[in-house]
């Protein structure tokens, strides 16, 4: 797992290093600086990727202020990020063109970087439901950019053909359809009654773009053949042997056979020779599993929804045993209510009957939470909020959440008073 430490960003006054999970989730109020977080993290993966896949360094400072929209006052000549993986360690100081960013490779013998799909989902995320003709929009590209050109992408190839995506969720019983030839995204209620996304609820805008999107991050992009990009292929070819350059060739030039919708005889061969490609040059370029960030995943939906979101997204990011990682920032207790019930269940499932487990929604997202990390986000630093002992979120984190809710209340129920004959309240 790679490690990461953070000073004077944003709202972030310091954090001490700490370690990425598979599950990692990132609680506080807002302007707390989570998705501050997030976005760094956001822009390590990607910084990593492209230096490993391609050799190149690219302006990581001006990836956060353009990709991830970061205010450059955000920054000073303090700012400090540090990341490390087994692959690379990359420092970041400073702010504008005084910045400076080093980046160090790391020697690792019979081991393979796998590449990954970064996706980050940002809060803004219902813009994708609510304005039609997206495609036309070409004014600037960052995140949210981004996440319409995936999600434009994805829903044609998961709703092709007659094909619906039917929502995995019980509380939002729809069946989703993009239809190609209008340009029109398309939901089928449960009455069997159509209506256009842009006109639907704001829960149901809200979760459908998030729902294709991670459909098929988690389960149909591997399906699909990936070609490398250009720098790509000339950083493969540098780094090749003479003796094995045209093996790449042949592969590039059988995959694009394949992408044409043509059969070939060879997929198996093509697999080989790739794998030796992948064992000399140390990386791989197909993609092997996902990395998604999403802001805010509770946004417009009611409890039982967002819980029911939660399970889903444990429940999908572990069907095939790919290394996905998910990074969620969160103002909702009732994600971490969701989150500690699949803690909760891989801890006692040895001693649930199976019958009784099929009885409990969250059996098939039951998750080891030594894979799960919980971190709030409090006055510019961090802090662990799991129980020592369960690894379970601490009962003494939701009590605190509770009464900071409730305080008031029960400050002004001491005034009540309740006439028992009448049943009526009095002062």
């Amino acid at each position: 797992m790679a490690t990461i430490e953070i000073k004077n960003v944003g709202p972030i006054k310091g954090t001490e290093k700490f370690e990425l999970n598979k599950i990692n989730i990132f609680m506080g109020p807002q302007s707390s600086g989570k998705s501050t977080i997030a976005k760094i993290i956001s822009q390590c993966y990607w910084y990593e990727k492209n230096y490993l896949l391609t050799g190149d360094e690219y302006y990581f400072y001006g990836g956060l202020i353009d990709f991830h929209r970061m205010d450059e006052n955000y920054f000073s000549d303090d700012s400090e990020i540090i990341y490390e993986s087994q692959w690379t360690e990359i420092v970041f100081r400073g702010k504008g063109k005084k910045s400076k960013i080093d980046i160090e490779k790391k020697p690792c013998q019979n081991s393979i970087y796998q590449n990954l799909k970064i996706e980050y989902v940002p809060a803004e995320r219902n813009f994708a439901a609510t304005i039609r003709n997206l495609e036309r929009y070409n004014e600037s590209y960052d995140n949210i950019i981004n996440f319409l050109n995936d999600w434009m992408l994805f829903k044609g190839i998961l709703t092709n053909s007659k094909k619906n995506f039917s929502s995995p969720l019980k509380s939002i019983d729809i069946k989703y359809k993009y239809n190609e030839t209008k340009k029109e995204d398309v939901l089928t209620l449960p009455n069997k009654k159509t209506i256009l996304l842009q006109r639907a609820s704001s829960g149901q805008q809200s979760i459908t773009p998030l729902l294709v999107v991670c459909e098929y991050l988690f389960n149909e992009l591997y399906n699909q053949k990936r070609n490398p990009s250009p720098a790509e292929r000339k950083h493969i070819q540098d780094l090749l042997p003479e003796n094995m350059k045209e093996y790449y060739s042949w592969v590039i030039d059988k995959q694009n056979f394949q992408q044409n919708g043509k059969q070939t005889k060879n997929t198996d061969a093509i697999e080989e020779t790739k794998t030796k490609i992948w064992n000399e040059i140390g990386f791989s370029t197909d993609y092997h599993f996902s990395s998604v960030i999403i802001e805010e995943p509770e946004q417009n939906l009611f409890p039982e929804t967002q819980k029911e979101l939660i399970y889903y997204l444990f429940e999908s990011m572990q069907l095939d045993n790919r290394n996905h990682t998910l990074l969620l920032t969160t103002h909702s207790p009732y994600v971490l209510y969701a989150l500690n019930n699949c803690m909760m269940g891989f801890l006692v499932k040895d001693t649930i009957s199976k019958d009784e487990q099929e009885e409990l929604p969250s059996k098939n997202s039951w998750i080891n939470p030594k894979s799960v990390s919980v971190w709030e986000i409090e006055k510019g630093t961090i802090r662990p909020i799991k129980n020592n002992e369960t690894g379970t979120v601490s009962k003494h984190y939701f009590n605190k959440i509770m009464n900071e809710v409730m305080e008031e209340y029960y400050d002004m129920l001491t005034y009540l008073k309740i006439d028992k004959h009448e049943g009526q309240n009095t002062l």
